[in-house]
């Protein structure tokens, strides 16, 4: 059972404050990272205020902060410039420290990167919502990889002092086996999607929960419907459902590698480092899977280009600490998801 449109009725905002003239803010500390975001479509507002709710701060100076709009593009403003990057998502065109980037003529988004300030304008709320969240995890991801705060793709999970990251591709399975887990009271959560690293401690990234199809058990109160562009409707789980069961931060004691299988049955087994830790390369150095969107992370000049090579050297080195202090194991995640959760409830209960 899903809960109601994402930008339609968002139920109560966690954070948002009227302004004038009929305008919504929310803000957020994201580890030192202020983020404000600004629009006068209010439940747009309580929507990512929704998202954000672990983080939510009174009103931010400085930091990034991007203003939507719920109005045509304004088409006239990007400049003559020949298209410095061309995604599946967007064209962008780029004019000293601002970039443009065209939506394929449905959204219009204007991003300058001196000043970390962004502004969107589209007449489709759930796009303008979308990117206005993705943008957001862009900006604030790349600004910790500079502090040496660095995503995973992964499911982080908690046993006392013991934490674990369970590595899965996109689609592969981690918030369901997330939500597997904490029917055990012993077991507490970073992240369904993308925990943190920094000086060899996980840290909690908890935004909404997001599962593809019907889910049962959880009160409409707590869940909202996305219209995604590419993926079809996912349905949003929000803070407010587990948050009680967020651990802050832990030390990071087992790496599990997980991969699907057809069978019903699921199984787990020690594996060395050196196999595990492409899987770990793949979702903490390279970033493959993360929410986030290149238009807003990578530049097409030799400065960013050094940039980009600076953070990919501290992601490396943190990789490579992480898998040289932690147990690994290789999860083979069948349809027994219950069965699943107990395997890796008692590899990280053995890592103590």
């Amino acid at each position: 059972m899903a809960g109601a449109h994402i930008v339609e009725s968002a139920g109560a905002s966690v954070s948002a404050e009227p302004l004038a003239e009929g305008l919504a803010e929310a803000s957020f500390d994201l580890y030192g990272i202020g983020l404000t975001v600004v629009s006068e479509v209010s439940s747009l507002v309580d929507s990512l205020a929704r998202d954000f709710a672990y983080f939510a701060a009174p009103s931010q100076r400085g930091g990034i902060r991007i203003v939507a709009h719920a109005d045509d593009p304004p088409w006239s403003i990007i400049p003559d410039k020949i298209a410095s990057m061309i995604t599946p998502n967007a064209i962008s065109y780029d004019d000293h420290e601002v970039r443009y980037n065209d939506y394929h003529r449905q959204l219009l988004g204007k991003y300058d990167f001196a000043g970390e300030r962004g502004e969107l304008w589209s007449r489709d709320l759930d796009l303008l919502y979308e990117i206005t969240y993705l943008m957001a995890l862009s900006r604030v991801g790349e600004l910790h990889d500079r502090r040496g705060i660095h995503r995973i793709h992964a499911l982080g999970i908690a046993i006392a002092d013991r934490g674990a990251l369970v590595l899965l591709p996109e689609a592969g399975g981690k918030t369901t086996l997330g939500l597997e887990l904490l029917k055990k009271p012993a077991v507490r959560i970073l992240s369904d999607d993308t925990p943190l690293l920094a000086k060899g401690q996980l840290l909690a990234f908890p935004t909404r929960m997001g599962i593809r199809g019907k889910v049962d058990g959880i009160a409409l109160e707590h869940l909202r419907t996305f219209k995604r562009r590419n993926h079809g409707p996912k349905t949003l789980i929000d803070l407010s459902y587990f948050r009680d069961r967020v651990i802050d931060r832990v030390s990071p004691k087992v790496v599990i590698v997980g991969t699907r299988s057809s069978g019903d049955k699921s199984s787990i087994a020690r594996m060395s480092r050196v196999r595990a830790f492409p899987a770990l390369a793949a979702n903490l150095v390279f970033g493959l899977g993360l929410p986030q969107v290149l238009e807003y992370f990578i530049r097409a000049r030799p400065s960013d280009l050094l940039n980009k090579g600076s953070i990919a050297s501290s992601r490396l080195l943190a990789a490579l600490r992480l898998v040289s202090r932690t147990d690994c194991y290789r999860l083979v995640l069948g349809r027994d998801l219950a069965g699943a959760a107990d395997a890796v409830e008692s590899v990280l209960a053995r890592s103590a």
